[in-house]
């Protein structure tokens, strides 16, 4: 099975203009027309913009399945991180990355059907600024009741906006069960600022079950306004027989 995932930061619909639109955010996923939609800074929660339907809306839009991770509900008003799908979305749970008194992050993961009694396990993120937030919330992501004992034998995808700076890996992330698919294909995809892409804060990983085809960004007029950050698009098949054939489980480095 051959299939495209977009990991986007929609910076709650405020494009490099200013202005909020979230249907410029819409065209911009329907032009990329992805299997899979990871979506970082969704909604609102200090009331600048006017939607308080952001993911429902957009799912609305592209005719998709939602599950929406809210880590932050102020007033009535959500913002968080939202995956839309064709596949059938079985279940989905939003983990807590938070870290001390900074901005609250989380997590969301979403189990997608895939055929065959088989699930697709992605993981949708958006990493704080500092160093030792993201060292802490990456050993979060990597406890057992996150990852490890929670997808042993079916593929998994962890992407989204890991506000790391620098050009390779993340180290503390992992070693050998998940990586960079950027660098194992030996690609620079840059995606911030959209208009002139210089850092690579967004990113995707795999693990063995996933055999990535192409990764790029996706770099149009329309997408240099829509947001901040350019969409990062991946091409990819899923290696079930490979995956399923494995003895051992997933080793995640915590």
């Amino acid at each position: 099975m051959e299939l495209t995932l977009v990991s986007y930061n929609i910076h709650s619909g405020i494009g490099t203009d200013g202005f909020f639109d979230l249907e410029r955010v819409g065209e911009v996923l329907r032009d990329i027309d992805a299997d899979i939609i990871a979506l970082q800074e969704v909604g609102d929660y200090r009331g600048v913009t006017p939607r308080e339907d952001q993911p429902e809306h957009l799912a609305a839009m592209l005719g998709l399945h939602m599950a929406f991770g809210p880590n932050v509900v102020r007033e009535g008003r959500r913002y968080g991180n939202a995956i839309l799908s064709r596949l059938p979305i079985r279940q989905s749970h939003n983990y807590d990355l938070s870290v001390g008194r900074r901005e609250p992050r989380g997590a969301l993961r979403c189990d997608l059907d895939i055929g065959g009694g088989r699930l697709l396990h992605v993981f949708c993120l958006h990493l704080g600024l500092g160093i030792r937030e993201r060292r802490r919330q990456e050993s979060l992501l990597l406890s057992s009741d996150i990852l490890r004992d929670s997808v042993q034998r079916e593929p998994v995808v962890v992407c989204g906006d890991f506000n790391y700076l620098g050009p390779g890996a993340v180290r503390g992330l992992a070693r050998q069960a998940i990586h960079d698919v950027a660098l194992e294909l030996d690609v620079s995809v840059r995606t911030y600022p959209s208009r002139y892409p210089l850092l690579r804060l967004d990113r995707v990983y795999v693990d063995t079950g996933i055999k990535p085809l192409s990764i790029r960004a996706h770099q149009t007029d329309l997408s240099e306004l829509a947001s901040d950050h350019l969409p990062l698009v991946m091409r990819f098949r899923t290696q079930l027989e490979t995956q399923a054939s494995s003895a051992a489980p997933v080793q995640l480095i915590g």
